[in-house]
């Protein structure tokens, strides 16, 4: 035991934090050999304590059955799901389980947050409190001493010991990963009272936190890149940079009727600023199909088709890290080939993918590798047209049905608690394939096929069996309430909002400079008094608080106003449309001790606009407004009373306009647990 434990120490003392890649969406995480080896020990922990803890779980069981108005709670959560699309399918009868909860229990509009962006709604609803107590205000929050974007749900801390030995750094402490988003989510406060809970896929849970129950990350969780999602594009000519997404592409080499190549992985644990690669051969077999193979194996893929999961591990001296990714070949000739991000491997994850650990590696053994890549739906893919729409569509459905797999085996086990399972593919489909049923849509239309044309109404119908499936299972004292983070509409027009600021002497560029790249090279910060940040947001470069900040707080206030005023009466003169719908100041829809960290202004788009591409990257420059011609032509950065979401219970309610910030106190409710005081959603009143 002690030779194999010495063995096992040779290869997690020089396991470091990998590196950051990318601005905002940098992720660097633990050797997986080191999660494996910690969560082992941690078992051992668990296994020594566990009568104790055993014990006073029955105890609180016990108290939580005696108080509690049911045994148990399934709460579906479909992303992005519409209120008035589902209503109108609804009519039309093509959405029977939804018309029939919507019959015999409620449905009702389910208000979202401003701004309705998944981050920000997702995690109203987890904890039941406005944004200014959760923290999380975007995809992504600034840094004020560097103005540069990072992840705002969650950041990993570098190792605090290194030794330096020339161009290798070897880290002798270990990296922590860290949850920002703030408050208390429900299900932990439901296990501090002994109610069970099984939490599946609800974005920003990563890292997943200990609490009563079991936990499986979803929307947020990285790729083994580090990054939140980063295909790569191969080909025989193609080796450039996109200008917008964080894609890569690599030119392949013909040998001998056969190409040759090397897959982008991971950064080099060892060496900062070194990227470690794995070599492959891309082998045609007939005009249809081609063997892909690397030292980890060999697969048949064929044109047109989605394939299987592949392992890739990738190796820098005695350290591995295991990924996951799947291959798409478009042809042969010429050569046309995509690979999806890589993800973690479930069954042997670098990162923390569940809680407890163990529960990730037992769904990959039981169901084989699945998409662990919070957002495994590969939009950008589809964005910049290395991924064409069926295959998009197939890996958008192969996701979701690793998801239902998860879902129906948590409802056949689940006992007396809480069970929530949220699917996404509802917002990955609507985001794509919009501008398929808005005819003023500028977006390419480009694909006669049925199943992209009516790719939306399919995915509702879809959304509409899963329902279905989950009622035939419930008992007849289960409630089941389903609901969105908000609702949808179409994206025809950017806003450079960047470039408005600047015209408008608010934002300005170093001299000479017409124009910025990505996240403000070349802003004069020295003379700038605000900047668009993220999907809805205006900072104020403000002294003492940015690193070069010139706006004192005294004026501030004046030019917060004097902003959201010219921005509320701002006019799109080539449609005659007002873009904006209404600009808040954060004081005015923000409580609680993180409303500091929230922008300054948070800007409400009327449906049709949104923030630029350009804009939402940092860039500078171009018209005010442009067309949206990318193939996401849809969103929801707007007011959240313009797109609320959908509200579902088999059983009525008394409150005739639902928030997301109501579903943690109305759970309490169900099961006797005392709503905590910081929360600020009300009781729905579900009549049991």
């Amino acid at each position: 035991m002690r030779k194999n434990f010495w063995k096992i120490s040779l290869f997690i003392l020089p396991l470091p934090l990998l590196a950051y890649v990318g601005p905002g969406a940098g992720f660097a995480f633990l050797g997986s050999f080191l999660f494996v080896f910690l969560a082992f020990f941690a078992a051992i922990f668990n296994l020594s304590t566990l009568p104790i803890r055993a014990a006073i779980r029955s105890v609180k069981r016990i108290k939580a059955r005696s108080r509690a108005k049911i045994k148990r709670l399934i709460i579906l959560g479909f992303d992005g799901m519409d209120y008035k699309l589902t209503r109108k399918l609804i009519e039309k009868g093509e959405l029977p389980n939804f018309a029939k909860l919507a019959k015999e229990g409620s449905f009702l509009p389910l208000k979202s947050t401003d701004p309705p962006l998944s981050p920000v709604a997702w995690s109203t609803f987890t904890t039941g409190v406005n944004p200014g107590k959760h923290n999380i205000f975007d995809f992504l929050a600034r840094d004020p001493k560097t103005y540069m974007p990072k992840l705002s749900s969650s950041e990993i801390l570098p190792p605090r010991k290194v030794i330096k030995i020339g161009k290798y750094e070897i880290p002798i402490s270990k990296p922590k990963i860290e949850l920002l988003r703030k408050s208390k989510s429900f299900w932990k406060v439901l296990g501090d009272n002994g109610v069970y809970a099984q939490i599946l896929r609800v974005p920003f849970t990563f890292p997943p936190e200990k609490f009563y129950g079991l936990q499986l990350a979803g929307l947020g969780t990285p790729d083994l890149r580090g990054t939140q999602g980063t295909f790569t594009y191969f080909s025989e000519e193609r080796n450039e940079a996109f200008e917008i997404s964080d894609g890569v592409c690599v030119k392949l080499e013909k040998n001998n009727g056969y190409y040759e190549g090397a897959i982008p992985g991971p950064p080099n644990p060892f060496k900062k600023g070194e990227i470690l690669y794995k070599r492959f051969q891309l082998i045609p077999v007939d005009s249809n199909r081609a063997k892909i193979k690397t030292d980890d194996g060999e697969i048949v893929i064929q044109k047109g088709k989605l394939s299987p999961w592949f392992r890739l591990d990738f190796k820098a001296g005695i350290v591995k890290v295991s990924g996951i990714a799947q291959w798409y070949l478009h042809s042969l000739s010429p050569l046309s080939l995509y690979m999806s991000p890589i993800n973690l491997n479930p069954e042997k994850p670098a990162m923390p993918l569940s809680h407890p650990s163990i529960f990730a590696v037992y769904l990959a053994k039981k169901n084989g590798p699945f998409a662990t890549l919070g957002m495994a739906e590969d939009t950008w893919g589809l964005n910049e047209g290395v991924l064409d729409e069926e295959g998009y569509i197939q890996q958008v459905y192969n996701a979701n049905r690793e998801r239902e797999k998860f879902h129906f085996d948590a409802i056949s086990k689940a006992g007396d608690g809480v069970l929530v399972s949220v699917f996404e593919y509802t917002d990955r489909i609507q985001h794509m394939f919009w501008r398929y049923i808005d005819p003023d849509s500028p977006a390419p239309k480009d694909s006669d096929k049925k199943e992209v044309r009516e790719a939306i109404y399919n995915v509702y119908k879809d959304a509409d069996r899963i329902v279905g499936e989950t009622i035939k299972r419930l008992k007849k004292s289960d409630i089941i309430m389903i609901v969105s983070d908000h609702g949808f509409g179409k994206f025809n027009r950017g806003f450079n909002v960047n470039e408005w600021l600047r015209r408008e002497g608010y934002l300005v560029l170093k001299e000479g400079r017409t124009e910025s790249g990505k996240w403000y090279e070349g802003v004069d910060w020295s003379r700038t008094k605000a900047y668009g940040f993220g999907l809805a947001g205006i900072f104020l470069n403000i002294k003492g608080r940015e690193a070069h900040g010139i706006v004192t707080r005294e004026e501030a206030e004046k030019l917060k106003r004097e902003i959201k005023e010219k921005l509320e009466s701002l006019m799109d003169e080539e449609k005659g449309q007002k873009p904006i719908e209404k600009v808040f100041l954060k004081e005015e829809i923000y409580r609680g001790p993180y409303t500091k960290n929230a922008p300054d202004l948070i800007v409400g788009y009327k449906i049709g606009y949104r923030v630029s591409w350009e804009s939402a990257v940092g860039m500078v420059g171009g018209d005010i407004f442009v067309d949206n011609t990318r193939r996401w032509s849809a969103d929801h950065s707007f007011t959240s009373d313009q797109i609320p979401g959908i509200f579902f219970c088999n059983r009525k309610i008394e409150k005739k306009y639902p928030t997301l910030a109501d579903v943690p106190p109305t759970v309490y409710d169900l099961f006797g647990v005392k709503t905590p005081p910081f929360v600020e959603g009300e009781n729905m009143g579900v009549k049991v």
